[in-house]
């Protein structure tokens, strides 16, 4: 009698399971098939509910979370992945990419955010935690695969933020030398680009951000002092002669704003009489 009933309670436990992992798939696929970023974030919220193992839900949900700016929350999510996938190159990669933004934020703000530290103070420093939490994640990722393009690259940036010149010249070369996607390779030659700049390399300044104009001409990772030098390579992209008429002007309103913390008064209301 109590072998029946064991084996009862086993079928019975078995059979919930496999309809809490029906459903969990279920919700995760809604979710893929939303269209609304917050409700794709509810539906694999609900499907991790009911399978704490759905590593791809994490991986959705931390995507969505790193556009959002909840970086820690991503990070958090991919860290998930990684422990039920150690081998995911893609998981690494993404993490080591939420700790950059981190430590540094990303493209045209973040490079106003330095000018702001450099010459007022009223920036906001970097997190070299999160930076040196970047390099061992894109290390990872070329432990897994030594030829990905996008780790050496992303490494570089974060060598360069973190003040370790040398590297960062080493591996944006690698990253040039693979040849691997071109967003990437863009990404290699802008940052040794920003290295000889700020060596006083000109020469080999615009040459390196030449190619990366020439490859991703419509990167937003560009810093403000790069726009004079963008125009000048791509005049014939059409993105680009918007920027030449609009968004120069924009850059220079944002850097006043941020660094001299310029604001617009609300009009004072005025009593009837």
């Amino acid at each position: 009698m109590k072998r029946i009933v064991v084996a009862v309670l086993a079928y019975l436990c078995l059979t919930a399971t496999a309809a809490w992992a029906q459903d969990a798939f279920e919700l995760y696929n809604r979710g893929l098939r939303s269209s609304l970023a917050y409700k794709r974030i509810a539906y694999f919220t609900k499907a991790l509910q009911l399978n704490p193992n759905l590593a791809d839900a994490y991986e959705k949900r931390a995507t969505h979370y790193y556009f959002q700016e909840k970086l820690d929350k991503a990070i958090q999510d991919y860290t998930r992945v990684i422990e039920l996938r150690p081998d995911s190159v893609n998981a690494y990669l993404l993490r080591g990419l939420a700790c950059l933004k981190k430590g540094h934020g990303e493209g045209l703000i973040a490079e106003i955010n330095r000018m702001a530290l450099r010459y007022t103070g009223l920036g906001v420093p970097e997190d070299s935690k999160a930076l040196e939490r970047a390099i061992d994640d894109f290390s990872s990722v070329i432990e897994l695969d030594p030829r990905l393009a996008a780790a050496y690259s992303y490494r570089a940036e974060a060598y360069r933020l973190i003040g370790m010149i040398d590297e960062a010249i080493r591996d944006s070369t690698t990253a040039i030398q693979l040849r691997g996607d071109q967003k990437s390779v863009a990404y290699a030659y802008a940052t040794r680009a920003e290295i000889y700049r700020r060596l006083d390399q000109n020469e080999l300044y615009k040459a390196d951000f030449r190619k990366s104009v020439e490859l991703d001409p419509y990167s937003p990772d560009y810093p403000s002092l790069h726009v004079p030098l963008m125009l000048r390579y791509s005049v014939n992209t059409a993105g680009l002669k918007t920027v030449s008429r609009l968004g120069l002007l924009g850059i220079i309103t944002l850097t006043f704003v941020l660094i001299f913390k310029l604001t617009l008064r609300a009009p004072e209301k005025r009593d009837k009489g």
